[in-house]
């Protein structure tokens, strides 16, 4: 699939991740639209603890994330679905968000640490993860990309939370498989909205990085032989060996099912006819 094209932005970092205060105004197009109005998935009004993220790598916006500060882990990424790479992923570095920290601090993500201590009292770093039996597992997937640049900007870790090995594998097999083949052989190229996400669970990675006890991922997109609107949902539980069986989900039984892991409605497509 061609690569989409993406909004080109007057800044000179190489990668960088912006927060701020409203999706729809910053990095409006990775979210489905309706009526020409971007639709957001349910944005949590606690402000000091939900951070929007505009996630900008080689000076495009590429994807956004409303991160916990207080699990430090992602709620969800939304992007818009480009292809399948099989690219490498072992080498890249992980890349933290300075201004989850402080405000006032430059855009560019960066592995280095402040001189006032190491950052994270608002997020995860790569120190959380290393020798603690857990991957840095994407929301966002690298996979679901066509080309290497677009993969890399997921390797953040606001985009990221804990998920064993087993785990991993078994939600690329019943899951982001899925997703590429189902995309691929029914939607219109390019119109693909995906969110994914994670519900918080009860244990932690150093009493600071929640360990998810579900992941989950939705999608709407146009019907290559219509107008009309192709939804689909899908959780898996991270039970740590690997051998749950992810559940598909209408995506209204889905947003019930979310807003009770979450405590709080939730609706990932909003009541956009079709993607509900």
């Amino acid at each position: 699939m061609q690569r989409i094209g993406l909004l080109l932005l007057g800044v000179i970092s190489l990668v960088e991740g912006e927060v701020v205060d409203f999706f729809h105004r910053s990095c409006p197009d990775f979210f489905i639209k309706d009526q020409n109005k971007p639709v957001t998935p349910t944005v949590v009004g606690d402000v000091s603890r939900y951070k929007q993220i505009c996630q900008i790598y080689d000076n495009l916006y590429r994807y956004a994330t409303l991160y916990d500060i207080k699990e430090r882990i992602p709620v969800y990424s939304a992007y818009i679905f480009s292809g399948y790479a099989q690219l490498d992923r072992c080498s890249r570095p992980w890349m933290i968000e300075p201004q989850l920290e402080d405000i006032s601090r430059g855009k560019e993500m960066t592995t280095k640490r402040y001189a006032g201590g190491p950052v994270g009292p608002n997020q995860a770093v790569d120190g959380d993860y290393k020798n603690s039996g857990y991957n840095r597992g994407h929301v966002y997937p690298h996979c679901h990309n066509c080309d290497e640049d677009q993969a890399e900007s997921t390797f953040t870790l606001t985009n990221a939370a804990p998920q064993t090995g087993p785990d991993n594998i078994q939600w690329y097999n019943e899951v982001e498989k899925k997703v590429i083949d189902i995309i691929d052989n029914l939607c219109r190229l390019n119109t693909a909205h995906v969110v994914t996400g994670v519900i918080p669970g009860t244990k932690y990675i150093n009493f600071r990085v929640n360990i998810p006890s579900y992941y989950w991922s939705a999608f709407c997109c146009k019907d290559k032989n219509s107008n009309s609107f192709i939804s689909r949902g899908y959780t898996l539980e991270m039970n740590e060996k690997g051998t749950a069986k992810a559940e598909q989900w209408s995506l209204d039984r889905l947003n019930t099912a979310l807003g009770n892991g979450y405590k709080f409605l939730f609706q990932v497509f909003g009541t956009l006819k079709g993607c509900s």
